[in-house]
């Protein structure tokens, strides 16, 4: 590939443990995949999620050192400062949520050079108890997200984002070695924002109680893509990047 082709290529960072019919569906919508390959660093669930190995602030991704190489393909990609393991909060260094010029996160364990970039870049910088929110935030446009966290609830109305709050647990899988894990995905990482498209991996309707996610949506007049009669599943969100 020239220089002048990958810079015009439309890439997605994802799970490469997500189902085929995804897969292929975003290829169709004119997308390059590079998966991120399972970590032993981390535990079973989490480890090929996007949003635990990277992290985009602007047009640059910095990202865990042992996906480098699988990544380092994409223009303006950089190595964080810090390798992830298994023992929390040791698996959150990247785990920051953005929303606009917002930066969301447990300040004191984000990586060092993500936090540099920030700062750089004048985000203003909110410090939460919970070290997962790119996981529990889903970001739907530069001033509006979904949580289920009643904190994270809190802390982004505080911040004069707009939230819709889900008071119910809604049945998001995760993955595990053979097939669903007992423990439960999170809102952040089955819901991504692609330039006009709101992706939902699975059927929104297994989630959706009284449509409200639907409507939320559709208040923000963006393109919503679902996964019909497919159980919805947490891949840790995806990056894009042009």
């Amino acid at each position: 590939m020239t220089e002048r082709k990958k810079m015009k290529q439309k890439y997605l960072i994802i799970d490469e443990r997500m189902r085929e019919i995804e897969k292929q569906k975003l290829e169709e919508m004119g997308y390059y995949l590079i998966e991120i390959k399972k970590n032993k660093n981390v535990y079973e669930e989490i480890s090929s999620h996007v949003d635990i190995f990277a992290c985009k602030i602007e047009n640059k991704i910095i990202v865990e050192p042992s996906v480098y190489e699988d990544i380092s393909k994409i223009i303006n990609v950089e190595k964080g400062d810090a390798c992830v393991s298994s023992k929390y909060p040791e698996d959150i260094k990247y785990n920051v949520c953005i929303i606009g010029k917002k930066a969301i996160h447990k300040l004191d364990c984000t990586d060092s050079k993500i936090k540099k970039e920030l700062i750089k870049n004048g985000y203003e910088l909110i410090n939460t108890n919970q070290g997962y929110t790119n996981c529990s935030i889903a970001v739907i446009d530069d001033n509006s997200a979904i949580v289920t966290d009643k904190e994270l609830y809190k802390t982004l109305k505080s911040h004069d984002i707009d939230v819709l709050f889900l008071d119910y647990e809604p049945d998001i899988k995760l993955l595990n070695k053979y097939s669903y894990s007992n423990k439960k995905g999170f809102i952040g990482g089955t819901i991504a924002r692609i330039e006009d498209n709101i992706i939902i991996f699975g059927d929104l309707s297994k989630i959706d109680v009284d449509d409200k996610i639907r409507n939320f949506i559709s208040q923000k007049k963006l393109n919503l893509v679902e996964f019909k009669n497919l159980d919805v599943v947490d891949y840790g969100g995806i990056i894009y990047k042009f």
